[in-house]
């Protein structure tokens, strides 16, 4: 009698790789890049023709293509001096504007209707709009953005703890996750964009041993209160906790307003209202494919959970929920100051000390070039202790046809420059064939029903002092290289980088 060998089967890997811009002329440049290098090589050869001198028409001949090329292909401060302009340039007017926020909830008082006066939003945040939605027993918080032309909703959801499973269990849950992001984009629905957030705060280290003190029996015998003692100062005191939430995020276009007004007519209500009843009913959807995911709903976020998330992560001491007297207007800073180019500082009047909090945001430059598993953030997320992080993750969905017809785009255009390199004799870049080789795997998972997404992340560290910031700053960076991550620090513009972070599903151009 034979038994058939046990054939181990391969595990889910990713590999996204480092993204490339495409302009409408040349490779991996954006269309800005090319107009400076065209208007560079223009002004050296008017100067060419131009110029009467010999030795001022050979420096205007030359100088000016060198200097463009300078400016977009040579590393200065960790960028180019084209991608540092518009920095430095908006860094000096926000500056000039002026760099404090002050919230003006004190003094704004409430009407005669008990309806509070509302309140701007610190910089970099734009005009919004609250509107308070029935969801179920609950309700939850729309978000009108005028601005971005969106509107977002927020629910607090479980974390899949993928760590604590096998991996049959991860490849499933990842497959049903999978499933959900097809539906949403592949849908008539109006979802466009989902934003996942990782929020990590410190924990009470002594919660356990006050928890002991207080419902401890006082006749338990002498050495077993030792040995418990003994136990207790052994183990470490650092403790976190770990809240996940998930954003959904619709453009308002004309069908959308269109569908509002229908529902407006039909409820006797106004579009807005409209717009907030077909976001609840989105959001139920996604609810239904969250469970089917194996992805537990906690609740929704009302006004007061919505104030009391965002809140807290300009104050880190503020508990997310504690959501007493928590409204719109209470959601921002009392202060906040962005004239350090390497950090924010915020404050709010509710704060232990008078020192300001710190908060300093990078986004993920590239990610995975290697084939890593489903826990490759875990060092990130998880095993990154002391340090107050938020990690978004921000994801731009659309229909498989059209990530099918993107595909085969970039294909054709990195198959002609593959011809272009091989008739000129050049060496094969293996970074080139890698990248051909996921392009073949993405279009085989388009080809079998996936959805296509884009999809950008932020990573938002805070601390008590710059000098416990660059120190935390440091630990992140290390974590993310564990995670085969690249970070780059937003400095000059982290008020406006913050807001990505935030529950608002920003951070990615359309």
């Amino acid at each position: 009698m034979t038994t058939d060998a046990h054939v181990p089967t391969a595990r889910r890997t990713y590999l996204i790789g480092r993204s490339r811009p495409n302009a409408i002329v040349g490779r991996n440049r954006e269309s800005g890049e090319i107009a400076l290098i065209i208007a560079g090589a223009f002004l050296g050869m008017m100067g060419g023709l131009l110029v009467p001198v010999l030795s001022l028409r050979i420096v205007t001949l030359m100088g000016f293509p060198l200097l463009a090329l300078a400016a977009v292909y040579v590393p200065y401060r960790g960028r180019t001096f084209f991608k540092w302009f518009e920095i430095n340039r908006s860094f000096k007017r926000t500056l000039r504007q002026g760099t404090t926020y002050r919230s003006d909830a004190q003094e704004a008082g409430t009407m005669l209707d008990g309806r509070e006066i509302e309140v701007g939003p610190p910089p970099g945040i734009g005009r919004i709009s609250w509107l308070p939605a029935p969801f179920g027993p609950d309700e939850v918080a729309v978000l009108l953005h005028a601005d971005r032309r969106t509107v977002t909703a927020a629910i607090e959801i479980e974390g899949p703890g993928v760590g604590l499973r096998d991996s049959e269990d991860q490849e499933a849950l990842v497959d049903r996750f999978g499933t959900l992001l097809k539906h949403v984009a592949n849908g008539d629905g109006f979802v466009t964009r989902l934003q996942m957030l990782a929020r990590t705060l410190p924990a009470d280290p002594d919660a356990h041993a006050k928890d002991v003190t207080q419902r401890g029996d006082e006749q338990s015998p002498a050495w077993l209160k030792d040995s418990y003692d003994q136990l207790q100062s052994m183990v470490s005191t650092s403790s976190e906790q770990h809240r996940a939430y998930l954003v959904a995020c619709m453009a308002y276009n004309r069908e959308l307003g269109s569908e509002a007004q229908a529902i407006a007519k039909a409820a006797k209500c106004s579009r807005d209202e409209g717009i907030a009843t077909v976001m609840v009913r989105e959001l139920g959807d996604i609810c239904a494919r969250l469970a089917e995911a194996d992805i537990r709903v906690r609740q929704p976020l009302g006004r007061a959970r919505l104030s009391s998330l965002i809140h807290g992560m300009y104050d880190p001491d503020h508990p997310i929920d504690h959501i007493q007297a928590m409204t719109e207007r209470n959601a921002w800073p009392a202060e906040l100051d962005a004239m350090e180019p390497q950090y924010l500082q915020a404050k709010t009047r509710e704060s232990a000390t008078r020192d300001p909090w710190c908060h300093a945001t990078a986004w993920v430059k590239e990610w995975p070039m290697t084939p890593v598993g489903v826990n490759f953030l875990a060092p990130l997320l998880v095993h990154t202790p002391d340090v107050i992080r938020t990690v978004a993750v921000c994801m731009d969905l659309e229909p498989t046809e059209l990530a099918i017809e993107r595909m085969l785009t970039e294909k054709t255009n990195d198959d002609a420059e593959a011809s272009r390199q091989a008739k000129m004799n050049r060496v094969v870049d293996p970074r080139d064939v890698a990248h051909h080789s996921r392009i073949d795997q993405r279009g085989d998972d388009l080809a079998s029903g996936a959805a296509g997404i884009n999809l950008v992340g932020w990573i938002t560290v805070s601390s008590r002092s710059p000098e416990m910031l660059a120190r935390d700053k440091r630990t992140i960076r290390a974590a993310a290289g564990k995670s085969y991550l690249k970070l780059e620090w937003c400095d000059r513009e982290h008020h406006r980088a913050f807001v990505n972070t935030l529950p608002f599903a920003t951070g990615l151009r359309k």
